[in-house]
């Protein structure tokens, strides 16, 4: 069993190894978290100021579908998910039967209720059966819901069928790494960052694919190359951070657990990987730093000081009954 296996039972600070299905590079944009039930009332007292405010400016023009999605897209963008929600609606309004507008809804849906989303895509898969990003708002859905196998026949079709969506490719890619199948997580990946250089979710995920199988090199680079383009994530740098770390590179491994969070949880992180390395001693160094400095880790960090000595115990158990 490998020793990343073997420490699953530890607890890291912040969220190493985390696979990120990217639908934030849904065409519709925006990865922020959607609260359905805080933003509804919103959503309704908006609803009437904006209507009024599109009546009182009388646009020499009609206001297009189109120009519906683009406002809806511009405010989901800022963060403005009511006002993004009330121009979706509207454009469904003037175009029932265009999925986008639906779609657009769904993937707002898709960030708070999962299961929401997965019936109206379904819904969008059954009425639209040629759309691409309809199939791969269903398999966001279903990863969401670790439906891996549903997901990856959803998404190998939406691929068939949006050949140039960077976001079906990753998402697929996420399937495939959940499967073990690696190779072919990989190979989506790099068709993700063909397709969109800057997508750094996909560079993080072939990263994750590299740590699962311990090929540290190759996870360090694409790591980096995703820090290079999000330097704003901390799960990319604490990635960085332990592919480095299992390089023997603590240095920069401490460099990059601190860009992803505060002192306490990159110290907790390097005794992390010094434990992942055999380094107990070592490992029990940094928590007890860790202790030393403030922060609100100090149980995830204690629970982690016991598990190293613990190994240290058994280690020299093992090691005195060999040589007995």
């Amino acid at each position: 069993m490998s020793r990343l296996n073997r420490a699953s039972g530890l607890t890291l600070a912040l969220g190493l190894l985390l696979l990120q299905t990217g639908c934030a590079s849904l065409p519709f944009g925006g990865s922020e978290k959607f609260d359905a039930a805080s933003q509804a009332k919103r959503i309704r007292q908006q609803q009437d100021m904006r209507a009024a405010a599109d009546a009182n400016t009388a646009p020499l023009e009609p206001i297009t579908l189109e120009d519906r999605l683009h406002r809806g897209d511009l405010l989901r963008s800022s963060g403005d998910y009511a006002g993004a929600m009330w121009h979706y609606l509207q454009a469904h309004e003037q175009g029932p039967q265009d999925s986008a507008p639906i779609t657009r809804m769904a993937s707002l849906h898709l960030l708070s209720d999962p299961r929401q989303a997965e019936s109206m895509f379904r819904k969008l898969v059954g009425e639209h059966p040629e759309n691409g990003a309809a199939h791969t708002g269903l398999g966001l859905a279903l990863i969401e819901r670790q439906d891996w196998t549903a997901a990856r026949e959803t998404l190998t079709h939406a691929v068939a069928l949006s050949s140039q969506s960077a976001a079906a490719h990753s998402a697929l890619g996420v399937c495939l790494d959940q499967l073990g199948e690696h190779g072919g997580a990989r190979a989506a990946y790099l068709n993700a960052t063909t397709l969109h250089p800057h997508y750094y979710e996909a560079l993080n995920n072939l990263g994750v694919s590299y740590l699962t199988t311990e090929e540290f090199d190759a996870a360090a680079e694409a790591l980096r190359r995703a820090s290079q383009q999000q330097e704003r994530d901390p799960a990319v740098f604490n990635n960085l951070g332990l592919a480095l770390g299992r390089l023997g590179r603590y240095d920069e491994a401490l460099a990059a657990f601190r860009k992803g969070g505060a002192e306490q949880a990159a110290r907790n992180n390097l005794g992390f990987v010094h434990y992942l390395n055999g380094s107990y001693d070592r490992a029990i160094e940094e928590y007890e730093r860790a202790l030393l400095v403030d922060g609100d880790q100090r149980l995830l960090v204690l629970r982690n000081l016991r598990a190293a000595k613990r190994a240290k115990q058994e280690s020299h158990a093992s090691a005195k009954a060999g040589r007995s």
